[in-house]
Parts: C-alpha cells; structure tokens; sequence
C-alpha cells in the first residue's frame, strides 16, 4: 500500500528492520488498515450496493426518513453479488465499482461529483439536481460515501450522516 490520506491523517510508510508499520501524520504508529471485509449478506445483493451492518450481516443502506437511524451509517459497497447468508467483500475504503442500477436518476457517475447515500435502500445519489437531498424528498439523513473518478469508479469515503430537520 502507498502513502496516503484517511479520515484527515496523513500515513506514511516506514519499515524498520522487516516489520512495516504507518506512521501517523509522523507522530504514531498504526498497522495497515483492512480496505475490504468480508460479512455475511442478510439480503440479496447486487455489486456495488451500499450497506450497513445490523449485527452479523450486512444490508442494504438507506437514508430515507423514518426507517431506522442505522440504516443511515453504511460501511461501504459490495464488491460482488451475493445471495442472502452468503459471503460478500465489501470495500470500506477503496475503489468500488457501481452500475447504472445503483445510481438514483443517473445512469453513470459523474467523475469529480461526490455521491451520497439515496433514500432508496443500497443505492447512491448526487446532492445536487436532478436528484437533490432534501427533507421535501423523504430524506432523513446526508451521509457520504465517496467521491466519483470514472462513469464507474468510486473512491469510497464513508462519512458520518447529518441529520436533516
């Protein structure tokens, strides 16, 4: 893995003798963080849904209002598709792949926009139109999930949710 930048920290390489560890913004040491995981589907999923953990399994991720304020803190996006009780990768913090079918009023990415969790259960929206964030569109929560390179590609960011009143 690279020098790179996570939740504002700056890691950085460094191996000493034969055992790499991260140097944090220079000041600590850190081991190298797992970027995907492998949970159990409670649910049928397709690749690039997002989901949250509900406790052994992961879900699809809403941030519709009135569901349960848990469904607004996804992990990440599935790396495959997966049959409810089977095993599924999903990316915490990497590049993930989406299709058309997990983009709400869009049918790719578009590279340079941030995506944000839809209220529609495991899919990705833009913030702005055609598909704006609102409290009048049934939203509960702004959460973020990451930032788009490609038609295709986005680099997962999971932010925490705001709240909408």
């Amino acid at each position: 893995m690279t020098d790179r930048a996570i939740f504002n920290r700056r890691y950085t390489s460094y191996t000493p003798g034969t055992t790499q560890v991260w140097l944090v913004n220079g000041a600590g040491v850190t081991t190298s963080p797992a970027t995907t995981l492998t949970f159990s589907a409670g649910d049928n999923l397709i690749q690039g849904e997002v989901v949250y953990v509900s406790g052994t399994y992961v879900l699809p991720a809403s941030a519709a209002s009135g569901v349960d304020p848990a469904l607004w803190n996804p992990i990440g996006i599935t790396a495959e598709a997966a049959t409810a009780a089977a095993d599924v990768d999903v990316i915490l913090d990497d590049i993930a792949i989406v299709g058309s079918g997990n983009i709400v009023h869009q049918t790719a990415l578009t590279p340079g926009q941030y995506y944000y969790l839809a209220n529609i259960p495991g899919k990705l929206t833009a913030s702005t139109a055609p598909s704006g964030i609102t409290t009048s569109g049934l939203y509960g929560a702004m959460t973020p999930v990451g930032l788009a390179l490609s038609a295709s590609e986005i680099h997962v960011e999971i932010g925490s949710p705001v709240t909408l009143t």
